[in-house]
């Protein structure tokens, strides 16, 4: 094998030039590295190749730039929550977003630019340009990686890269498409590519990872390898990003084939999907999430409970507060506003048998409620600690999945029957076979009675969608409550067109005028600003996106 660079600057390449961004110091790049392999010894040494393929994912661990940014971007952006804090001052840079006129200097777009491009584009770029199926790699019997393995690992990557992306895709719209390691890359050709050839990449990764046919399926990965990119989560992905891209009758053949595998299923009570980590995140309704650690098995340890729990006796830092203009959106006896929102005045026990007493005043919290999708219970966190818990979060579950064929169908004019159908799959288990209170809390103010129980009978007269209702209202309304608080809201709101409206309608709410979101929101506001820093980088190569 022809070596480009040796292992330090493969190293360097990964972690600080593989990106849009202030270069690392030259001298320290020209400086080898005292005790580094070169190339061919290290990618001949034992699991090298796997290792890289582990950089690809790695970056999706990152509590702050991936994992609290997924609910910056998708909840504290839109009419679901707002970023609470310790006061309006902490965390500002996420308010001059939500309000509507960010300047292209705001750290959070330019972290979200820096992490993808620097740490998980670069990763993936990497790992393409050295592993072929011609790689010759040692694995841990000590003979060669089969070329089934390796075309395997380069689907995975393919599709990591495509993730990532994404996530910039959604943000900026038009931006650079870099598909080598940064060190061979020209800067100054570095230019924004259109919104089409934006897509047509990131859709030519994904139609080259699903095509692989050593790119397991769903039924057939073990459970050491959850995390790991399967076929039908491959294709339940392209069908959102070709949705996101109005092409709606593609990614209806990709959700039909997801569905018709039979992977999937929905957890019987959606308080298990976030309280558990065996019948929620590890279940078969989840379709693509993110473990602690990709070697092997799942562990802990996010930064998001510590941020998005409440202040004061709760222990965490007050993000994440979902609106009430949310709470409002939820039909009367619907269970799952139990286990979304907690309010201010919930109790819980500790493990010591004292009780927590949630108060949310005294800090930037207008609606006094918080995510109870990122509350672990006190079993979950070894001595209270908010930092070292099993929590994660779903990139794709079945029931969006469910969502998204149903929107599918009514925005190609198919089958409406099938489509109420779909919905009413996600409705039945939230009002019929979901718990009614929260198990682990001794005091909700969204609990439920007994008596409030949706019967089998009650629920076909009463909260069945019937197919010549309003699909469309019906879908969009199901969407944003079975998913609230899971990064989505933003981005649904951006695919129907309807992200200004929304938005400037919530700002002229008194919430909305208390935290500033939607009230100088206009059709100028989307799509974001490019990074400063990041034009000036590449010497004006990068040109400012038009609205900015």
């Amino acid at each position: 094998m022809k070596s480009i660079v040796n292992i330090g600057k493969l190293l360097v390449s990964i972690a600080c030039v593989g990106a849009l961004t202030t270069s690392c110091n030259s001298d320290f790049l020209d400086r080898p590295p005292l005790g580094t392999l070169d190339e061919v010894t290290y990618l001949s040494t034992k699991d090298a190749g796997y290792k890289l393929l582990v950089n690809c994912y790695q970056p999706l661990q990152d509590s702050w730039n991936y994992q609290d940014m997924k609910f910056v971007l998708g909840d504290q952006l839109s009419d679901d929550c707002s970023k609470g804090g310790s006061d309006a001052g902490d965390r500002v840079r996420i308010t001059e977003i939500a309000r509507g006129t960010p300047m292209a200097t705001n750290q959070v777009l330019s972290d979200l630019w820096t992490h993808r491009y620097q740490t998980a584009i670069s990763a993936c770029n990497v790992f393409l340009s050295l592993i072929t199926p011609e790689s010759e790699l040692i694995d841990d019997a000590g003979g060669l990686v089969s070329t089934e393995t390796k075309q395997r690992w380069i689907a995975e990557a393919q599709f990591m890269r495509a993730f990532y992306y994404y996530d910039l895709a959604t943000i900026f719209q038009n931006i650079p498409l870099i598909d080598k390691p940064m060190e061979v890359v020209d800067k100054s050709t570095i230019t924004k590519s259109s919104k089409e050839e934006v897509m047509n990449f990131i859709l030519k990764d994904l139609n080259t990872a699903i095509a692989e046919p050593n790119l397991p399926n769903a039924k057939s990965l073990p459970t050491s390898e959850i995390g790991r990119i399967t076929k039908e989560a491959a294709m339940a992905f392209r069908a959102r990003v070709l949705m996101f891209y109005g092409n709606y009758g593609e990614a209806l053949k990709d959700l039909k084939a997801v569905v018709e595998s039979g992977s999937y299923e929905l957890v019987d009570d959606y308080e298990k999907l976030f309280n558990n980590a065996t019948e929620g995140y590890m279940s078969k309704e989840s379709v693509f999430i993110t473990l602690r650690s990709y070697i092997p098995s799942y562990t802990s340890g996010s930064v998001c409970p510590q941020m998005n729990v409440g202040r004061g006796i709760a222990g965490g830092w007050g993000g994440e507060c979902p609106t009430k203009d949310l709470v409002d959106e939820y039909e009367v006896g619907d269970p799952r506003l139990v286990h979304t929102v907690l309010s201010s005045g919930d109790i819980f026990v500790k493990n010591d048998g004292s009780e927590e007493v949630h108060d949310y005043s005294g800090y930037d919290n207008f609606p006094q409620q918080h995510s109870r999708k990122q509350y672990p219970d006190f079993s979950r966190r070894p001595l209270n600690d908010l930092l070292n818990t099993d929590w994660t979060h779903y990139h794709i579950r079945y029931a969006d999945v469910l969502l998204m064929y149903a929107e599918c169908l009514i925005e190609t004019g198919g089958d409406k029957q099938l489509a109420a159908d779909l919905i009413n799959q996600v409705r039945y288990r939230a009002f019929v076979t979901t718990s009614l209170t929260d198990s682990y809390a001794k005091y909700r103010k969204f609990n439920l009675k007994e008596s409030d129980r949706v019967t089998e009978d009650t629920f076909n007269a009463k909260y069945k969608v019937k197919a010549s209702d309003d699909l469309r209202a019906a879908v969009r309304h199901e969407r944003r409550i079975e998913l609230a608080g899971e990064g989505l809201r933003f981005y649904d709101l951006i695919r129907w067109g309807t992200f200004v409206s929304t938005m400037q309608k919530f700002g002229k709410t008194d919430e909305g005028k208390y935290s500033g979101a939607g009230t100088l929101v206009t059709d100028k506001t989307y799509p974001y600003p490019i990074p400063q820093s990041e034009i000036d980088y590449v010497g004006g190569a990068l040109t400012q996106n038009d609205n900015y």
